[in-house]
């Protein structure tokens, strides 16, 4: 569970927290060293900031936060003004003059697998630690004999809700499948299957033959910031594809997300190749966004591809009706997104800029590293003064941590996001769609930035919504490389 602590800068709170975090890391995953390693981490980071950020009393935000893989703590100050690059440890600084300045950095970046420094300005700063957590492989639970073993044919098909005792012959389905190339790292570990469906994160079906052996699997990941879910795990034996599984899983899974009362479903489709894009045609998904980049590489056998990050389209099923929304529609975007819009039954009225908008001192953003994936998603819930310099100490800090795909998730009900589009598109980010109701339950567009070079060419697409995007898109892209 993720918890919040705001907190006074004194050091009688030091031992408190780190003893929360040593328990914490414990209960989430990590072995006994891990956790001794993350609380020590935490220590010198806390101490840091009740003995220098500030000259008088004053208040701390920290967040602990965790996933299937890794677990992060992020601390929020308002202190004095700080550049870690100006402080940098040095080992001649110590032997020749006794200066150990920069060290508790130093000792920070070796404990944990990432540390992050964000500067915001009259935001303060913001600190995160990254420590993985160490399940096993499904590789290393069973033999290479056991795992290439094909299930036999069968009579017939039997079809159940995925629970925690079919998490290892899910790993194994996914691992015969598809070898070491899907995407999601989490389904070859058996432990964060588990993790996932005992807390909720995930629902799913499984598919079996009249022998029991497991020829199917497809679940929807619960959105952690709005009432949708993402169609984001399935496999399909390959010795068993033709045979309906996928229409009946699709089936049963869009009946499970109606009946937990989710909002709309959507998949992220990778562009190697069209198939998973057909198949949520098929099932009334309709095309919204191109993102670009969002996967590292990864081989599709059978596939001609270019060796580049893996480019997915966001295809989107609603679950509910909405007839008409009401929303700010960029002037560069407003005839792509209307179109879009149109495609999925929604009739949009774009609201115009009565009078000046009065913007606060500072703005609310929310950023989500996936540090395997080297991605980050920043979400806009206010905007700010600040704005633009917010994006580009962010964009500064991923790009130091090899951050290879920035999105910025901009609020459609917020009438400041006509004019933040052209500040965007000026630091070199351009158009990649709509996200319906992807926070908050409420619509975004996502803009884009990719630091490595895309082969449009090989960014395969199949709906005609889909091609309109691409062409959008690709058309920014030529001005920014």
């Amino acid at each position: 569970m993720d918890t919040q602590m705001k907190l006074p800068n004194k050091i009688k709170i030091i031992q408190p927290v780190v003893d929360f975090t040593y328990r914490w890391a414990l209960n989430s995953g990590l072995e006994e060293q891990e956790a001794v390693e993350l609380a020590t981490a935490v220590d010198e980071l806390i101490t840091d900031v009740v003995l220098f950020a500030f000259e008088e009393e004053a208040t701390f935000d920290i967040f602990f936060k965790s996933n299937l893989s890794e677990l992060e703590i992020i601390l929020q100050e308002l202190g004095e003004p700080f550049d870690p690059e100006r402080h940098k440890y040095s080992v001649e600084k110590v032997k020749k003059e006794n200066n150990f300045e920069g060290a508790g950095f130093k000792l920070i970046k070796s404990l944990v697998d990432h540390f992050v420094y964000i500067y915001k300005g009259r935001a303060g700063k913001e600190f995160r630690i990254v420590k993985n957590i160490k399940h096993k492989h499904i590789t290393q639970l069973f033999t290479r004999e056991v795992l290439h073993k094909e299930p036999e044919k069968a009579v017939s098909y039997q079809i159940a809700p995925v629970t925690e005792n079919d998490a290892e012959d899910i790993a194994r389905l996914i691992y015969r499948s598809y070898g070491y190339t899907y995407p999601k790292e989490d389904m070859y570990y058996p432990d964060r299957i588990v993790k996932a469906l005992r807390e909720g994160k995930k629902f799913g079906v499984i598919v079996r033959t009249d022998k029991g052996e497991a020829v199917g699997y497809f679940a929807v990941i619960r959105s952690t910031g709005s009432n949708i879910g993402e169609v984001g795990e399935v496999v399909v034996s390959p010795k068993h594809r033709g045979k309906g599984i996928m229409k009946m899983m699709m089936k049963a899974l869009i009946d499970m997300a109606k009946s937990k009362g989710l909002l709309g479903l959507f998949g992220e489709a990778v562009t190697v190749h069209t198939i998973s894009q057909k198949v949520n045609a098929k099932y009334g998904f309709k095309s919204t966004a191109l993102v670009l980049g969002f996967f590292p590489y990864a081989e599709y056998k059978g596939f001609k591809q270019a060796k580049q990050r893996i480019s997915v389209v966001i295809d989107f099923l609603p679950l509910v009706e909405r007839k008409k929304v009401q929303l700010y529609l960029p002037v560069e975007y407003s005839k792509i997104l209307k179109q879009i819009y149109q495609n999925l039954g929604i009739e949009v009225e774009n609201l115009p800029l009565k009078h000046k908008i009065n913007l606060p001192e500072k703005s609310r953003l929310r950023l989500n590293i996936n540090y395997k994936l080297q991605n980050a998603v920043i979400i806009v819930d206010e905007y700010g003064q600040d704005f633009v310099f917010r994006i580009k100490e962010k964009e500064k800090a991923l790009v130091e941590k090899e951050i290879k795909g920035i999105y910025i998730d901009l609020p459609l009900h917020k009438p400041y996001t006509k004019k933040a589009v052209k500040l965007l598109r000026e630091n070199g980010y351009i158009f990649a769609g709509l996200m319906p109701l992807f926070h908050k339950e409420q619509d975004f567009l996502r803009m884009q930035k990719i630091t490595e070079p895309i082969d449009f060419r090989y960014i395969n697409v199949f709906s005609p919504m889909a091609k309109k995007i691409k062409r959008k898109v690709y058309s920014e892209y030529k001005k920014v490389i």
